[in-house]
């Protein structure tokens, strides 16, 4: 859940402070702001192998409120395996913090965090990926006075989006604010300083860039705003009632405007369509959509995820949450975020974990759940992995074992397998 942040004044003077293993960055001399953890040490005790290993998947006609596995139950067809975690960092007996965005881009994954209740606290990770199988976070800082509800890396600059008590600052105009941090050799540079933009709404939540330009909404009684992306600039802003997220799609910017539904401009912001949608998306929380070709996929809250189509405008579907775990708030039972990656359609349904279906081309073909820990705020995939933001949990990286194209041609003939999802095979045999 976003909340109103507490963020210290910003301008353009900054003073350093070097001590152990930290750099502070003082701004208006108050020592409240971005903390820079430079221990090697700490940064590659978040990698955790521990739950590492085959993942259970719970199919959907074996779910119910309460469950259990058989090891002599039938194999799935996703054979998936989680490959690492990395836990959310802790600063100094801080609160805890949760994992909110990914970003994948080239090698590297981008993480965000914030914490829950009344305290204001986030952070970002830079953790390289080029073989998920070793991943290492090579750099990290704190927001000891905020949360960070977004991340997106281009360029050798990260951007981040969060809030700010415009009341509690000297600076800040409004309560939403974006940030952007040089990156160099794959870390945090502070001494390049921080840039700041801001803009009207309760909280910023969601951001993309696109042509030079970084997008941004701003949640209740906001605006979907664009700033240049060299300094900051406001070029143009439209305000909206309630926005939760953006996608873009060449050049179609698709909204989700949780008083309305689903809003489609042109680059000119220009309305081309508006797709009503009456879902009950919940107070001051990030839900996400997606473009899939021409549907536009929307994570629902409590729905699960609605499916749309872009030409029409008609929803062709629901994909339900299948899950309803004992011990876990109904307000957590809600779809987060979705995502696609070739016919794979992923959800993060909070603490009913990562919906796993397939595209079949006329509809969606529910398979079932991924067995992870903890809240699922967010899902990115790329390539045959996935990467999910399990809140208290940190980042989980999933391999997805799709079989080669190879490999499928030289199977096609052969009987599909139909035993025990736990498969022996006797030493000095080999079976196909």
């Amino acid at each position: 859940m976003l909340k109103k942040l507490g963020l210290c004044a910003f301008t353009s003077f900054l003073l350093f402070y070097s001590c152990n293993d930290e750099t502070t960055v003082y701004v208006d001399d108050l020592q409240e702001d971005v903390i820079l953890e430079n221990s090697e040490t700490k940064l590659q005790s978040s990698i955790n192998y521990d739950k590492s290993g085959v993942l259970d998947i719970l199919e959907e006609e074996k779910i119910t409120s309460k469950f259990s596995r058989q090891n002599d139950e039938p194999a799935g067809d996703y054979p998936l395996t989680l490959v690492a975690q990395v836990r959310a960092p802790s600063y100094q007996g801080r609160g805890e913090l949760t994992a909110t965005h990914v970003d994948i881009e080239g090698d590297y994954a981008y993480v965000s965090y914030n914490t829950a209740g009344e305290e204001y606290f986030g952070a970002i990770d830079i953790i390289y990926i080029a073989n998920p199988n070793s991943p290492r976070v090579t750099s990290r800082v704190f927001y000891l006075n905020a949360d960070i509800n977004a991340v997106k890396y281009q360029s050798g600059f990260v951007y981040v989006v969060g809030g700010v008590d415009a009341e509690q600052s000297a600076t800040a105009t409004s309560n939403s604010f974006i940030g952007k941090i040089q990156v160099s050799g794959n870390r945090f540079d502070l001494g390049a300083g921080i840039t700041y933009g801001f803009q009207q709404g309760s909280n910023a939540n969601d951001l993309t860039l696109y042509n030079g330009t970084v997008w941004v909404t701003s949640g209740k009684d906001g605006s979907l705003t664009g700033y240049n992306q060299s300094d900051l600039q406001i070029q143009n802003e439209m305000p909206f009632s309630d926005l939760r997220s953006l996608a873009i799609d060449g050049n179609k910017f698709a909204l989700l405007n949780a008083g309305s539904g689903i809003t489609v401009l042109d680059e000119n912001l220009q309305t081309i369509k508006e797709i009503p949608i009456s879902t009950n998306f919940g107070d001051f929380t990030k839900k996400t959509l997606d473009f899939d070709g021409d549907k536009i996929i929307v994570a629902e809250a409590g729905n699960g995820a609605g499916i749309y189509s872009f030409s029409s405008g008609a929803l062709l579907e629901y994909v339900p949450i299948l899950l309803n775990p004992e011990g876990v708030s109904e307000g957590d039972i809600v779809t987060n975020a979705v995502a696609s990656n070739d016919k794979v359609v992923l959800m993060a349904n909070g603490g009913a974990g990562l919906c796993i279906s397939e595209d079949n081309g006329t509809g969606t073909d529910l398979f079932g759940i991924i067995q992870l820990e903890g809240s699922i705020n967010y899902v990115a995939s790329k390539d045959d992995y996935i990467f999910a933001a399990s809140g208290k949990e940190g980042l989980q990286i999933i391999k997805l074992n799709r079989p080669s194209e190879s490999l499928a041609a030289r199977c096609e003939n052969l009987p599909a397998y139909r035993g025990s999802r736990k498969l022996f095979v006797p030493s000095g045999e080999t079976w196909a």
